[in-house]
């Protein structure tokens, strides 16, 4: 799983603070779909 940050210029404070809400909602089920990867394939071996 990989994240990219495009080269944009955001300019008003209320889609800054949407961008960052996105940004760590991402993030967080990103964490929690590579610990339940994780968690799956340990209980498998």
């Amino acid at each position: 799983m990989t994240c990219q940050v495009s080269d944009v210029q955001i300019i008003s404070r209320k889609m800054r603070r949407l961008t960052l809400l996105h940004s760590v909602r991402s993030f967080g089920f990103n964490t929690v779909i590579l610990a339940l990867l994780i968690n799956t394939v340990s209980s498998l071996l």
